[in-house]
Order: C-alpha cells, then sequence, then structure tokens
C-alpha cells in the first residue's frame, strides 16, 4: 500500500474512533437528561393526541391556532376536573378499604387454603393414595402474610407518589400546551435547516413520525380502556369490593409489553382470592378470555387501522425493541417500526430508479 493509502486507512480509523467516543459521551448526557427528556417526550406524545381535536376545532370555529389551543385545553381540564370529582372518592375509598381489610382479607385466605389442603389430603387418605399435599403450612402461611402487609406500602408513601405522579403529569401537560403552539413553527425551522431540496422529505419524515407516534398511543389507550370496563365488570359480578381501583391498575397494566398481560390477570385474580375465593375459577376463565380478545383481535385491528402494520411486525417490533432499548425499546418499538415502513415506502420509488 502506497503512503496515501495508509493515510487514508489511519484518517478512517481515528473518525471512527472519534465517533464511537462522541457517541459514548453522548449516550452518557442523553442518560443524565432521561428525567428532562421523559417529560418532553410526555409533553409532545400528549401534544400529539390533543392535535386533532385542536384541528377540529380551527376548522369548525375558524379560531386561530392559540385559541383553538386554549379552548380545547379548557375542555380537557374541565374533564379531568369533572372525571376526578366523580371517580377520585370512589377510589379513594377502595384504596383505604383494600389498605385496612388487607390483613383480614390474607388470614381469610389462608384458613381457606388450609381448609382446602385438608379436604384434598382427606380425599387422598380415603383413596389409598400414598400422598399428602402441603403446600401451604400454618406457619409458611403466617410468615407470607407478615411478609405482604409489612410490603405494602404506607399512606405516606402512598400520597408521596401520587403527589409526585401528578406533578410529572402536570409538566407534561404544560409540555403539551407549548408543543401546539410553537411546535409547528419548531417543525419548518428543522424542515428548512436542511435546505430547500430536502424540505419535502424532511417534512415527510417528521410527519410520518408524529402519526405513527399519535397513532399507538390511542390505539393503547383504547385497548386498556376495554380491558379496565371489562374487569371492572368481571370483579362487579364476582363482588369483589375493589373492583373499581383494581380494574384501573389492571387496565394500566396491560399497556406494559410482554410481562403486562401476566399482571393484569394476576391483579384480579389476587382480589378475587381474598374478597371471593369460590369465583375464583370463572373469573379466571372470563378475564383470559377477555384478554385474548383485546390483545388478539381488537388490538391488532386497532394497530392496524391506526399505522398499518400486520400483527407479525407489532410482535416483532416488541421483541427488537426490547432487545435493543431494554423496557422503553419494547414500549415504543412498534411506532419506530411503523415509522420506518413509512419512510421506506416513500423512498423506494426513488431508490428503485
Amino acid at each position: 500500500m502506497s503512503n496515501v493509502e495508509w493515510q487514508r486507512v489511519a484518517i478512517i480509523g481515528v473518525s471512527a474512533s472519534a465517533g464511537v467516543f462522541l457517541g459514548a459521551c453522548l449516550w452518557l448526557v442523553v442518560g443524565f437528561l432521561a428525567p428532562v427528556l421523559g417529560l418532553f417526550f410526555g409533553g409532545w406524545l400528549l401534544a400529539c393526541l390533543k392535535e386533532p381535536l385542536v384541528t377540529q376545532v380551527m376548522g369548525r370555529t375558524r379560531a386561530s391556532r392559540s385559541i383553538a389551543v386554549a379552548g380545547t385545553v379548557v375542555t380537557i381540564l374541565i374533564v379531568v376536573i369533572v372525571a376526578d370529582v366523580l371517580l377520585a372518592p370512589t377510589l379513594s375509598r377502595e384504596l383505604t378499604t383494600s389498605m385496612t381489610t388487607l390483613p383480614i382479607q390474607l388470614d381469610t385466605a389462608k384458613q381457606q387454603a388450609l381448609a382446602e389442603q385438608m379436604m384434598v389430603n382427606g380425599w387422598l387418605t380415603e383413596h389409598g393414595v400414598p400422598i399428602q399435599v402441603d403446600l401451604a403450612s400454618g406457619a409458611s402461611l403466617d410468615t407470607l402474610v407478615q411478609q405482604v402487609v409489612g410490603a405494602s406500602p404506607g399512606p405516606l408513601a402512598l400520597v408521596g407518589g401520587a403527589v409526585g405522579a401528578v406533578g410529572s403529569l402536570g409538566m407534561m401537560l404544560l409540555l403539551s400546551v407549548f408543543f401546539l403552539l410553537g411546535g409547528p413553527q419548531l417543525a419548518e425551522q428543522v424542515i428548512h435547516t436542511f435546505g430547500s431540496r430536502a424540505a419535502a422529505d424532511v417534512r415527510f419524515v417528521l410527519t410520518a413520525v408524529h402519526d405513527a407516534f399519535e397513532g399507538f398511543v390511542r390505539a393503547q389507550l383504547l385497548q386498556a380502556a376495554l380491558y379496565a370496563a371489562g374487569v371492572w365488570a368481571c370483579l362487579e359480578v364476582a363482588r369483589v369490593g375493589t373492583a373499581p381501583l383494581v380494574s384501573v391498575i389492571a387496565g394500566a397494566m396491560l399497556i406494559v409489553p410482554v410481562v403486562g398481560a401476566v399482571f393484569a390477570i394476576a391483579l384480579p385474580l389476587l382480589a378475587t382470592l381474598l374478597w371471593n375465593p369460590g369465583a375464583l375459577l370463572p373469573v379466571a376463565i372470563a378475564l383470559v378470555l377477555l384478554e385474548q380478545v383485546v390483545l388478539n383481535v381488537v388490538g391488532p385491528r386497532l394497530m392496524g387501522r391506526q399505522l398499518g402494520l400486520p400483527p407479525l411486525l407489532v410482535l416483532f417490533g416488541i421483541l427488537a425493541g426490547g432487545q435493543i432499548g431494554g423496557f422503553w425499546g419494547a414500549i415504543f418499538g412498534i411506532p419506530v417500526l411503523a415509522t420506518l415502513q413509512m419512510c421506506l415506502e416513500h423512498f423506494r420509488s426513488r431508490w428503485a430508479t
């Protein structure tokens, strides 16, 4: 190799090393600013969800964008306040009842488990089966009850967590207003930064990202709402005292990828076991069927309608996103894949020529 070629190899190696170093530094900065970036990302997602409402208000009333944004935000706040006035007392009462009666319910479950164990052992002895079931001894169940009660968060911890969540949600709502007001101008500045030749392509990519994430979040919220309503109905029929609270949490759990489906069933079953153990089997069958319908029938149709992805690609987006980006990658792998698909379809004709 000549000196010129060696110099090129050296320059490429130094440039690659510098790129890796800068990428690592950027990753550290992103990790350090992750809470702040998360708030901005949440605010942008909320702005994406409210954008269709703002557009409809502007189209029907011919009001300016600032007035449409203000009217939309005020309307949403009124709805949230009314829902809080109607639902907060019920949820608070259910939470207080659950925390107060938890030791009693666990003791009842322990007695029920011991009674069932004695019944099974008696049946085995009568039929000459040389096996005795010892799945739940009294000492182990007492230890389990103490561990569960001790691990339960106290009222101050619950209040602190609720205040922190409300504060973060309030900040994201405020940021969503700024995104709604200044988002179009910021997008135009980004588009003009790439020059007039690439302006159309950059505008398409930004639109594809916006539409993919908006459709994904809307589909996820619809699935969670449908599942929460179905769980509420099942638990009300089974006469479970904490049905409203458990159904809301189960619906939120369903949004979590991979493990969320398991917890979305386990939590209502645990509540049923504590309040009405005799209805455990019918409730379990109903919840499994409900979850399968929501995830495998309603969910793919919603995703297909919102994102245009077949179910196999939806599953691939979850698994590939989880492998690359962990928990958050599993959540947002689907909209990223939908964005890539739209961009590939857009640029495919140009690459073919």
